[in-house]
């Protein structure tokens, strides 16, 4: 049996201002040496392909042109010589303000020829913030020297924040900051359109009326201010005052001194690349919001690090970051894969310190209809008695689950031995029984079908949310 196999996989980004795809090489690698059960790793990602960066097409201020970006994922393809039947993994993100839009999650039916047995389809703020930061390289730079590290990636509609300790996202952010939510002509410098967080801002500021598209220099730079000021306020867990808040989506980062900061995004640049003859280059405020930062007292007194990349970092972490690889000592019933978008069912602890899986219908209101996934949290000790002790439970509450297959994730290494007692308890029910997956910040999980080797199978932890 071979100890490699390589792995296609794409990552394309629909962002608020530009899409982008790239093809990557995924190298797995069977790290345990012998006759010993296989363990897999990936080993190696490369880059084969890196797209074109185009404009991304609207119909109107609200919907996102499908089929104009379906036929740029086409052209893009052809350029990188591969079909879509090429493809075994990978990610489609929809990104900033673009997952707001009417249509966003209606983009996903139109690319799904291009998206191979096993694509995920997601958006929102978690998971973009965590690829961001590994794309651009601050997750590996964070593990390497051994820092807490904030990486800051900052695109047209918002500006997504991940810290990464020693390698390990320990929390994320993301808010109303972008270079395009004001967009301005060229020539006059007058704002012609204003995306609804920024209308709300200038509305607290005073500084004009929503509806009166125009504003001086001096006006535009206050409001790009107040949003360098507002991500500099998240960083240092102090509160956002009134007019700093219609910025806020979200926030979980945790009170953790920061060692240093990556700068990321298609604004980066301005960042890292300061000296800009023309502001309004590209008929926005991503110049000038590169400047707010550079002029904010905080970040100029940081340790700012650079990444391997900026303005890819997003698409470049769809397509290589995305995957996690479970365990070999799994059980795996292989007819009912793969499986897509299946909520994950955290345990609660219990008054008497034990803990159980409440399917929380309200959340999952149509859970009959679909696969659930409990999942196992670490345990105190691994013996025979705690597994089958904990199959016991796992058993009662699998079936209330009426829908197949049953789905179980052990973080630890149990799956094999927890199935099978699974089984015995149950009888021959559809079991997917996986472990090794690091689930800190996935809502979701798509599992594609198992590898050639053994039953290794490739798993994808993601937020599935469209945001409105």
């Amino acid at each position: 049996m071979s100890r490699e196999m390589v792995l296609t996989s794409v990552g394309i980004d629909i962002g608020t201002t530009t899409t982008q795809l790239v093809i990557s090489r995924l190298t797995l690698i069977n790290v345990m040496p012998g006759s010993q059960v296989p363990r897999i790793e990936i080993g190696q990602k490369s880059i084969q392909y890196i797209g074109e960066v185009h404009i991304t097409p609207f119909l109107d201020r609200k919907r996102v042109d499908g089929e104009a970006v379906k036929a740029i994922i086409a052209g893009e393809y052809a350029k990188a010589g591969i079909s879509p039947a090429e493809i075994d993994t990978g990610a489609v993100i929809i990104t900033g303000e673009t997952a707001k839009k009417e249509n966003a999650s209606v983009i996903i039916h139109h690319l799904a020829e291009y998206a191979g047995d096993f694509v995920v389809a997601t958006a929102g703020p978690d998971l973009e913030s965590v690829i961001a930061g590994r794309g651009s390289g601050a997750e590996e730079l964070s593990k390497k020297l051994h820092l807490c590290l904030a990486n800051i990636d900052i695109g047209g509609g918002t500006t997504n924040i991940a810290y990464f300790d020693k390698g390990r996202c320990i929390g994320t952010a993301c808010l109303n900051v972008g270079g395009r939510l004001f967009e301005v002509d060229p020539a006059t410098h007058a704002i012609t359109y204003v995306e609804a967080p920024a209308a709300s801002l200038l509305t607290k500021l005073n500084c004009l009326r929503a509806d009166e598209p125009s504003a001086s220099y001096r006006e535009i730079e206050n409001c790009m201010e107040v949003m360098a000021g507002a991500v500099e306020k998240v960083l240092r867990h102090r509160p956002l005052s009134e007019a700093e808040g219609v910025l806020g989506m979200t926030n979980s980062l945790p009170e953790k001194r920061l060692d240093g900061i990556v700068f990321s995004g298609g604004v980066a640049k301005y960042i890292y690349e300061p000296d800009n003859g023309d502001w309004w280059v590209h008929g926005d405020t991503g110049p000038l919001l590169a400047r707010a930062f550079l002029k904010n007292a905080y970040f100029a007194g940081c340790k700012v690090y650079q990444g391997n990349e900026t303005i890819h970092s997003t698409v470049l972490g769809a397509g290589a970051h995305t995957i996690d690889i479970s365990g070999s000592t799994v059980t795996v019933s292989r007819e009912y894969l793969p499986l897509r978008n299946i909520p994950a069912v955290y345990p609660e602890k219990d008054e008497e310190g034990g803990f159980g899986w409440q399917i929380p219908a309200a959340r999952f209101k149509d859970s009959v209809h679909q696969t659930l996934a409990l999942i196992v949290p670490p345990l105190p000790e691994l013996s025979f008695n705690a597994i089958y002790a904990l199959a016991q439970k796992l058993a009662l509450e699998l079936e209330l689950v009426s829908s197949s297959p049953k789905v179980v994730i052990a973080q630890q290494d149990i799956a094999k031995v927890l199935g099978q007692t699974l089984l015995s308890l149950l009888g021959p029910v559809p079991l997917i029984c996986l472990d090794g997956i690091e689930l800190y910040l996935g809502d979701y999980l798509d599992i594609a079908k198992p590898l050639p080797y053994g039953d290794a199978v490739p798993v994808i932890v993601k937020t599935l949310v469209f945001l409105r």
